[in-house]
């Protein structure tokens, strides 16, 4: 296989460990090749190893699967399989284990492959994930001895950082983080898409502001109340507050910790579901071109039916649905039917957020998303992954102005261009200052320089294509190679005018303008 030159720098650091670690790696980036390299340098220093993949769900069991047999790693052989009803047998040289199936069995098969003298290597894929009470069993073969025997080799693989106070069980049974490759430095050497995001603020409806904030001042109230009870609270962290008022109401469930935990999940519902955010995307999705590859990811599987029922209503047949309440056979056709470009839009839940490879995706909307730094990382590596005629990405965050929740998408990510939108539900229209203004110059100046009633109206229809785009954040050489590829005159004149406005742009952020 050819190696980019982290995934080098990486195996040499897990050799250099003992053939043990962990290894953060933007999704996209190769973390399955990198696997896979690491395999085959295994067998070359101990060819009777077995090897045991562990990974989350059936279809990136499937998918590690369909990579082992491509990369003909096991010549005459094929990989087994345990999870999902299918128990192959323990002696198969690479075994893809899901982790539910996993937690009883594993181990035992480790042991047996142990006490014969072979060595072997664990991979654990999603790696994040096994430090839960129920899933760190499959670590149960781990003793002294077995880690100080030679023959116990791992590989931890994992798109995001290790966050909570469970994460030493993985530092102690798969090692020390030995390599560390950002979404920034994917990008900056070509392996992912540049991308943009764009942070959409939506607003509640009357009715919803004002049970937002009437539960708002309830939760004020009754947080009082928990601090007068129990003081101590005030020095928890946000999980450490949570699991301990969970504590409390799970003893006294017609209480105030009870009450509290009621309405802060009642509110964080109003926020989830605020109707706004289906207009909003709906009107993102008639703004982008008719080529655009889209994901929507939604919290709740309520709210992406209601999301494909309204595309389907409004744009016609362009959207499939895809999340853990439909059958096996229904998820697989219809992520099949956007593989294949019969659709353009797929609708998904939580269950897209991992291990599904969707390479050709170049935008994705968050419709409804939570805090968390994870979830956030693997939705946005479902639409930064390189593939053929793919120049640039965008995702789009709506969030709810009104709302306490934060309005960037990943804080603190330098890798991109980011730019901000205001949507209106009254007039089903964006706005954004900084564009407008910038927009209005150029429209003046092509006015002072004698331009057609007909070119002025093509100029403001480009403006108007591009104020919910993120073409006018694109680098002149990008710009240009645009203009090159455009088919037809008004895509020609797109393109021109993105230029225009990049100039115009960079024009107004040096005099210090900000956007809304």
């Amino acid at each position: 296989m050819q190696l980019y030159r982290w995934q080098k720098e990486c195996l040499r650091a897990w050799e250099q460990n003992r053939y043990r670690g962990i290894a953060h790696v933007a999704t996209g980036a190769g973390k399955t090749v990198l696997a896979l390299e690491a395999i085959r340098r295994l067998w070359k220093q101990f060819p009777e190893a077995s090897v045991k993949i562990v990974v989350p769900s059936i279809p990136l069991a499937n998918q590690w699967k369909s990579a082992l047999m491509q990369e003909n790693l096991l010549i005459g052989e094929l990989p087994g399989f345990f999870g999902g009803g299918k128990r192959d047998s323990a002696d198969t040289r690479v075994m893809v284990y899901i982790v539910n199936s996993a937690r009883d069995a594993l181990s035992n098969h480790i042991r047996r492959e142990l006490s014969l003298g072979h060595h072997v290597l664990l991979i654990c894929d999603e790696c994040h994930h096994y430090a839960s009470p129920q899933n760190k069993r499959i670590f149960d073969f781990l003793t002294p001895d077995v880690l100080s025997s030679g023959l116990y080799t791992c590989l931890g693989l994992s798109a995001t950082p290790l966050q909570t106070e469970n994460d030493s069980v993985l530092l102690q049974s798969l090692g020390q983080i030995i390599y560390h490759y950002s979404v920034e430095h994917a990008v900056q050497e070509g392996i992912l898409s540049p991308f943009s995001v764009c942070e959409v603020a939506a607003s509640f409806s009357a009715e919803e502001k004002g049970e937002y904030v009437r539960l708002t001042v309830e939760i004020g109230i009754l947080l009082q109340k928990l601090y007068a009870a129990q003081p101590g609270l005030k020095e928890l962290n946000r999980q450490r507050f949570l699991q301990a008022v969970a504590h409390m109401a799970n003893i006294a469930p017609e209480e105030t910790a009870a009450a509290f935990l009621l309405r802060t999940y009642r509110r964080k519902e109003i926020s989830a579901l605020a109707s706004s955010r289906v207009h909003c995307c709906l009107a993102l999705l008639q703004r982008l071109r008719c080529d655009d590859r889209v994901i929507i990811f939604s919290e709740r599987i309520s709210q992406a039916e209601q999301m494909a029922a309204v595309i389907r209503r409004t744009m016609g047949s362009i959207c499939v649905l895809y999340h853990s309440g439909l059958t096996k056979e229904a998820r697989a056709r219809n992520m099949q039917l956007f593989r294949e470009n019969s659709v353009r839009v797929l609708v998904s839940c939580r269950c897209l957020d991992e291990g599904i490879d969707v390479p050709d995706a170049n935008v994705g909307i968050v419709l409804s998303g939570s805090a968390v730094r994870r979830q956030q990382i693997q939705r946005l590596g479902r639409v930064i992954r390189r593939s053929p005629g793919k120049a640039a990405a965008c995702l789009y965050h709506i969030f709810i102005l009104e709302a306490a929740e934060d309005p960037a998408f990943l804080p603190g990510l330098s890798s991109c261009e980011k730019f901000s939108l205001r949507y209106d539900p009254a007039e089903n229209d964006f706005s954004n200052d900084l564009y407008e203004y910038a927009g209005a110059r150029l429209l003046s100046g092509a006015k002072k320089q004698g331009m057609s009633e007909h070119a002025l109206r093509e100029l403001r229809l480009c403006l108007t294509e591009g104020l919910t785009r993120a073409d006018w954040l694109l680098t002149p050489e990008a710009l240009e190679k645009s203009l090159t590829a455009a088919v037809g005159t008004h895509e020609k004149n797109y393109a021109r005018v993105m230029a225009k406005m990049h100039r115009e742009l960079s024009f107004c952020e040096s005099l210090h303008l900000v956007s809304d």
